[in-house]
């Protein structure tokens, strides 16, 4: 009789109560990939690799939700991974794209300045950084017979700090034709502070007689 009542309670159905609850090793796997992606999701250029990590732990949460249909039991787990796989994509997504707007905007303004110091902005530095203002080119020749040339210049920072402009002003004759140019250097020019400068003091003999109708252009402006 006692063998029959021990065979009866190897044969009964265990409670839910007490059942050993069976996780899916699957969706257990997906957790800890996708936890590791969410982590690494919005540093940059480890972020690559936590988005294949992240696409990993997808897969294997939505594998652990259809394996729990049938084993009754793990589909919070894999829920959880898929959530958190979504969560991390879309975080990658988000880091990238706010890093390469950055690493465009760094690199324009860095493309800006140089062109600033090369000259290749100078019509848009003298509009917003730099006002310069040629005034009357003066030729005059003393009892001695030694001419005295002589373009005065003034240079104003617009800006709200101190800046430094190199400045190329050309000479050109009637003929459009370069005659000389010459160079102003406005050193630690502070902030909407103006300077006067002479330049084209020193021109060739043979070339008088050419720059007394010479016209006066501002050619390169850079900014240090």
């Amino acid at each position: 009789m006692d063998e029959k009542i021990s065979a009866e309670i190897k044969q009964a159905p265990q409670t839910p109560d007490g059942q050993a609850k069976k996780l899916s090793i699957i969706s257990l796997i997906g957790l800890i990939i996708s936890v590791v992606a969410l982590l690494l999701s919005a540093l940059p250029i480890i972020n690559n690799f936590a988005a294949v990590l992240a696409v990993l732990s997808l897969i294997l949460g939505i594998v652990g939700i259809i394996r729990s249909k049938k084993k009754q039991t793990g589909k919070g787990l894999g829920v959880s991974t898929v959530v958190i796989s979504i969560v991390a994509i879309i975080v990658v997504f988000a880091s990238q794209a706010m890093y390469g707007a950055a690493i465009d905007e760094a690199s324009k303004s860095m493309d800006e300045e140089v062109s600033k110091v090369t000259g290749d902005s100078t019509d848009e530095l003298l509009k917003t950084d730099v006002s310069v203002d040629l005034g009357e080119f003066t030729l005059s020749t003393d009892e001695y017979e030694l001419t005295t040339t002589s373009l005065p210049v003034k240079v104003t920072n617009k800006n709200d700090a101190s800046k430094s402009y190199n400045i190329q002003i050309e000479a050109v004759g009637t003929d459009g034709q370069r005659i000389a140019d010459d160079y102003v250097y406005a050193s630690d020019l502070g902030a909407k502070q103006s300077q006067e400068f002479k330049v084209f003091e020193y021109v060739e003999q043979d070339k008088l007689e050419a720059i007394k109708s010479a016209e006066f252009k501002i050619v390169k402006v850079s900014q240090m």
